[in-house]
């Protein structure tokens, strides 16, 4: 990162507080640069940005009130309070985020090492664990709560909550069974992809589409062979069908199958839960199945969903497994965000379902207290990195209310989950 001038056209050096708030908000300069335009719908440049977090320094090409705007309507699509808007341009009063990284952005490579120099272990960023708890009896009794809005909790769609992140990786999903392709979703674990998994096939049966899922139900994925995937598609296609055996018969099979349901109107969805596991050859041999195509040679008869942890991510890189790249380079990739600013906007989903309002239980500062708690500095990339994900605010959250209840406290504040 190159040194940032202390005098820029006459404006001194002072970071405002709206870079603080895009880096523990995830929103890299780029990312908010692409969103803001200048006269003639050009977008803003990152330079541009830099600028204006760091100077207060505008581009002279429209009036300073229409770039504030503009960059309000950003945040605010992104679920920043307007309690944290209301203050984005006022100074910072200390640099504590000058060469500090918003969640997922690039930092760069490294400089190459010389011959025989071994890195030291870099620290990672101090997550003190919680215990997993349940809710107690006096937490449910204390907050005049019938049942655990944790536990449970997820019996139709209208209990799944949707941020932006997840509505488009559910869309994503959609549009690659209804127009064909190959996804892979990833997220950490605890991230909600089970989740997604249920309410894609509520959405396909609700919407009626024409669409036949095939989940392969090997418990080891390391050990899930192309055999298994041919017996998966074979079994769920024509129930009840004989496999045949041999490779060689099996594949015949499997694309008799397909052809036979397509001609009836159906697509075809191949969705492989903790796909992290598989091995490189398996992946490989994914494309073939991706290459069938249908009888008119104008479509393909099945569409893959991958679905595992972030460690999927090292198994697509083409650059590491190029003899798989044929098909990692046809993967478009969905990730799982963690949920920032909209821990909130979760917690009170999950208590509306429950017939309880939110403020019954939370003071409205424990929102930020949780998403500090979960977010932290890399202190080695000065990266910022957060564990903001469902199963961990819900636990946060069950300690946190069976905490006030054993100590008769009204509600959740912001002090009780700091001292978590």
């Amino acid at each position: 990162m190159g040194a940032v001038p202390y005098i820029f056209r006459g404006c001194e050096y002072m970071p405002i507080k709206l870079k603080g708030v895009m880096i523990k908000h995830g929103i890299s300069h780029p990312q908010l640069a692409a969103e803001v335009f200048q006269a003639k719908d050009v977008p803003l440049s990152r330079s541009s940005v830099n600028q204006i977090l760091n100077h207060s320094y505008f581009p002279k090409s429209l009036p300073v009130e229409n770039f504030k705007a503009q960059i309000e309507a950003v945040l605010a699509k992104r679920g920043i309070s307007a309690e944290e808007l209301a203050t984005i341009w006022e100074p910072e009063g200390s640099d504590e985020f000058k060469g500090v990284f918003p969640v997922g952005s690039h930092v760069g490579k490294p400089a190459p090492k010389p011959p025989g120099f071994r890195a030291a272990k870099r620290p990672e960023p101090d997550f003190k664990p919680l215990e997993i708890q349940m809710l107690s009896p006096q937490a449910k009794r204390h907050f005049n709560l019938f049942r655990d809005p944790f536990q449970n909790d997820v019996n139709s769609p209208d209990d799944v909550f949707l941020s932006d992140a997840q509505r488009y990786v559910v869309e994503a999903m959609i549009q690659t069974a209804l127009v064909g392709g190959i996804t892979a979703v990833v997220a950490e674990s605890g991230a909600g992809k089970s989740t997604l998994r249920k309410l894609l096939q509520f959405r396909i049966n609700a919407e009626r589409q024409q669409i036949r899922l095939i989940f392969p139900q090997a418990l080891d994925k390391t050990k899930l062979s192309t055999g298994a995937i041919c017996t998966a598609i074979i079994k769920d296609l024509e129930p009840e069908t004989s496999v045949t055996s041999g490779l060689e018969s099996q594949a015949r099979q499997v694309k008799r199958v397909l052809l036979q349901s397509a001609r009836a109107g159906f697509k075809h969805v191949l969705m492989i839960e903790e796909a992290h596991d598989l091995s490189i050859q398996t992946l490989k041999y994914l494309k073939r199945f991706y290459e069938i195509e249908s009888e008119d040679g104008f479509g393909k008869v099945l569409s893959i969903v991958l679905v595992g942890q972030n460690e999927m991510r090292l198994k697509l890189d083409a650059n590491r497994y190029p003899m798989a790249r044929e098909f990692i380079n046809r993967c478009e990739i969905a990730t799982l965000e963690p949920l920032h600013g909209q821990v909130g906007a979760y917690l009170a989903h999950k208590f509306a379902r429950c017939g309880l309002s939110i403020d019954k239980v939370f003071d409205e500062s424990a929102f930020d207290a949780i998403r500090d708690r979960w977010t932290k500095i890399d202190p080695a990339t000065r990266e910022v990195k957060t564990q903001l994900y469902p199963l961990i605010v819900n636990n946060t959250a069950t300690n946190a209310m069976n905490r006030a209840a054993a100590l008769g406290l009204p509600i959740v504040t912001a002090d009780l989950i700091k001292e978590l």
